[in-house]
C-alpha cells in the first residue's frame, strides 16, 4: 500500500502543470522572485528545500531549468521561485526579460531529496549557502518560523557584497521573532564602512558558532567547491555522514 502511494505522489509530480505569474518581487539587482499562483492546487504540497523543474520555449526550443522552492510549504496556494540573472546564462536571462505578471509557467514537482523534514530531522540545523544557494534553505527558515517548530537553527550565508544580499531585511526580523534561530552573514567582497563579518565562509568560522557540532543535521547549498569543502571538513570533526544534505543541482544540471 505504502509502495502504491509513493508510486502515485511520484507520478504526480513527474506531471506537467502550467501556473501564472502573479508578481514579480525585485531582490536584488540581478535577482527576482517570481510568485506562481497555485491556488487550484494543481502542483502537490512540497517540503521545504525542495524543487521544480521548469520548461521554457526559447527561440523554438525547448529548454529545462531546475529552481528551488523559496516559499513555505505552509503557503502552498503560491509558489515563489527566486532567480538569478546570469549575463551569460540563458534562461535566467530569459525569465527576466520575457515573464512578468501574467505569463503562465510550465513546470513540474516538486521535486528531490534535500529537503527537511520535521518528523526526521529533530536534531539542531546548520544551513549553509552561497549566493543563490540561500533560496531552499530561507524555504525551511520560513517554514520552521510558520510550524512554531522551535529547533535550534543556524544559517550561515556567504555573499559576494552589500548589494548581492537576498532576504536581509526578511532574515534579520527573525532573529527578535525565533529565539533559537541565528544568522550570520559574511561578505567576501565588503565595502569599506561594512561592519559585519568579511571573507568567504569557511569551516573554520563555522565551526567556531555551533555548540553541538557532531550532534547537528547539516544542509549545503552553493557551488561544488563549497559543498564538497564542507562535507569533508564536517566529516573530519566527527558528523556522521547520514546527518550532511548537500544540494546536487550542479552535477547533472546546466548553470542557471
Amino acid at each position: 500500500m505504502i509502495d502504491s502511494q509513493q508510486q502515485d505522489f511520484k507520478k504526480q509530480n513527474e506531471q506537467l502543470v502550467s501556473l501564472p505569474v502573479i508578481e514579480v518581487i525585485q531582490e536584488t539587482d540581478e535577482v527576482r522572485t517570481f510568485r506562481l499562483d497555485n491556488l487550484k492546487g494543481q502542483l502537490a504540497p512540497h517540503k521545504p528545500g525542495m524543487f521544480v523543474k521548469v520548461c521554457l520555449n526559447i527561440n523554438g526550443a525547448e529548454v529545462w531549468r531546475s529552481f528551488s522552492i523559496s516559499s513555505s510549504p505552509r503557503h502552498p496556494e503560491r509558489i515563489d521561485l527566486t532567480i538569478k540573472r546570469n549575463p551569460l546564462g540563458q534562461v535566467g536571462n530569459y525569465f527576466f526579460d520575457h515573464i512578468g505578471p501574467g505569463s503562465n509557467i510550465l513546470l513540474k514537482g516538486p521535486l528531490g531529496k534535500f529537503y527537511f523534514d520535521p518528523q526526521e530531522h529533530t536534531e539542531p540545523l546548520v544551513l549553509l549557502c552561497a549566493g543563490i544557494g540561500i533560496t531552499p534553505m530561507i524555504s525551511m527558515v520560513r517554514y520552521l518560523k510558520e510550524a512554531e517548530i522551535n529547533n535550534p537553527c543556524y544559517l550561515f550565508y556567504g555573499a559576494r557584497t552589500h548589494n548581492d544580499i537576498i532576504f536581509d531585511e526578511e532574515t534579520r526580523s527573525l532573529i527578535t521573532e525565533m529565539p533559537d534561530f541565528h544568522y550570520f552573514l559574511t561578505l567576501s567582497q565588503p565595502a569599506p564602512h561594512w561592519l559585519g563579518y568579511c571573507g568567504y565562509l569557511n569551516s573554520d568560522f563555522v565551526l567556531s558558532k555551533i555548540p553541538q557540532v557532531q550532534m547537528s543535521r547539516f544542509f549545503l547549498c552553493g557551488p561544488r567547491r563549497f559543498n564538497q569543502d564542507f562535507e569533508i571538513s564536517l566529516l573530519e570533526n566527527g558528523v556522521p555522514h547520514e546527518m550532511i544534505h548537500s544540494e546536487q543541482f550542479h552535477k547533472n544540471r546546466k548553470p542557471k
